[in-house]
């Protein structure tokens, strides 16, 4: 059975002002594309067996190799991204408990936190994505990665990320990333974040 696109936590117009919708639109277009692309390498069409369940996005990002785990990785931080996206509705947009002390103990506060992730976009070059990872050792840490690499094939445990490819950015806009930053921090539904943390 092919891999499908999961549904958004909400319906698309509801991120804006923050997401418009043609951004969301084109953001969604990319990860479908990416999703065919996928499919094709596992050979899942329209002949496939219905009742065979699609491999999970994060197992077959960890165990496959080459163009196959790199299309399962950007397939898998695409749905981990969304998953913890949620409109602005004016409720307040802060962690709370375990999670903000957490996120104390090493930035100080979650403002701090955008602004090691606004650092951390200044040295990523291309395309890639921003996250808030677990260590091992229990204090959390911000990475930048490169493409459609990801922390799911090394020990730290991925608590948030943030798409900075192309398809996710405003369009035509000098500041784009600055922008998608913004209205990413807006959007960030922090109790999915608290249920990642181990």
């Amino acid at each position: 059975m092919p891999i499908e696109l999961s549904p958004l936590p909400c319906e698309p117009g509801a991120f804006a002002p923050h997401l418009a919708p043609e951004t969301v639109a084109r953001h969604r277009e990319a990860q479908q594309a990416g999703l065919d692309a996928l499919n094709a390498l596992l050979g899942a069409g329209a002949d496939t067996d219905p009742a065979e369940a699609p491999p999970a996005l994060a197992d077959l990002a960890r165990q496959a190799r080459g163009a196959l785990a790199a299309r399962a990785a950007q397939a898998w931080a695409e749905e981990f991204h969304w998953a913890a996206l949620r409109p602005a509705d004016g409720a307040p947009r802060e962690p709370r408990g375990p999670l903000a002390d957490a996120i104390a103990q090493v930035f100080g506060d979650h403002r701090r936190l955008a602004e090691r992730f606004a650092d951390a976009a200044t040295r990523l070059p291309g395309p890639g994505w921003l996250w808030l990872v677990r260590r091992t050792d229990g204090r959390l840490a911000v990475l930048a990665t490169p493409r459609s690499t990801t922390p799911l094939t090394g020990t730290d445990t991925p608590l948030l990320a943030c798409c900075l490819w192309p398809h996710a950015l405003p369009a035509d806009a000098a500041d784009a990333r600055d922008q998608h930053l913004a209205a990413f921090w807006a959007l960030v539904d922090w109790k999915v974040v608290a249920a990642r943390l181990p």
